[in-house]
């Protein structure tokens, strides 16, 4: 499988299966009980928190598509209280934990992170230090464990590709998460004013290539075989994941 089709046909379950734990209960709560502060902070200081103690400015421009005011009320560099460079690991346990719970008994964990590894550890990471903050914490022995953490890298390296895609394109960021999410979304990132309304399908379109195309370049370190079983991999982890 060529680069290009295996970033396109990778980005649906490796963001879907990355994401899943952004999206559980039981991570906040256990995020709560490593002493994390509750509900949107344990997912603001926890994932962007890996860049370190960063000031505001540097925290939204990571985020890319919250509203700023989102980001804001949780980023707390307070010495008195926990700080993102306390939370970032603390959130990366919660990531191996859920994820050690979703992929119990996936067999093909170990190929995975042998596959994955590969990807994030020889990706250029210039102007994606959320990508690269993701890819330096710590990571667990067992196979279940890394394989989940290292799906989240790899959901994180597209990211930040796809934040420059947009960026390239000049696009307005809340246009994508409306044409992405809708209205309900785009009030979960933080905004109200909806008025800029989704992005042109055309324009879309065209960032979305952007993205897959710089994504392939991630991929160049594997043959067209490995690429092949990336994809059918993560796949699996996603079926496997959600089941």
């Amino acid at each position: 499988m060529d680069a290009l089709t295996a970033a396109r046909r990778s980005a649906t379950p490796i963001g879907d299966l990355g994401a899943r734990f952004m999206l559980d209960g039981l991570a906040y709560k256990r995020g709560a009980e490593l002493g994390l502060p509750s509900g949107m902070g344990t997912y603001v200081l926890g994932r962007l928190g890996v860049m370190g103690d960063v000031d505001l400015d540097t925290a939204v421009a990571a985020a890319f598509f919250w509203n700023r005011e989102t980001i804001a009320t949780n980023w707390n560099t307070d010495d008195s209280a926990v700080t993102p460079s306390a939370a970032a690991p603390l959130y990366g346990q919660v990531c191996v934990e859920r994820g050690r719970e979703y992929l119990s008994g996936f067999e093909g964990a170990a190929r995975l992170v042998e596959l994955l590894e590969r990807v994030v550890d020889s990706a250029d990471d210039t102007g994606a230090d959320l990508f690269a903050g993701w890819r330096d914490l710590d990571r667990p022995t067992d196979p279940e464990g890394r394989a989940y953490l290292l799906t989240q890298v790899a959901r994180e390296l597209r990211f930040c590709r796809h934040v420059a895609a947009v960026q390239a394109a000049g696009a307005n960021p809340l246009s994508l998460v409306l044409t992405k999410g809708g209205d309900a979304n785009a009030n979960l990132f933080g905004w109200s004013d909806l008025s800029c309304g989704p992005l042109d399908p055309e324009a879309h379109a065209s960032i979305e290539a952007a993205t897959d195309q710089a994504s392939s370049a991630d991929l160049l370190c594997l043959t067209d075989d490995e690429r092949a079983e990336l994809v059918e991999l993560a796949d699996a982890a996603l079926a496997h994941g959600t089941a």
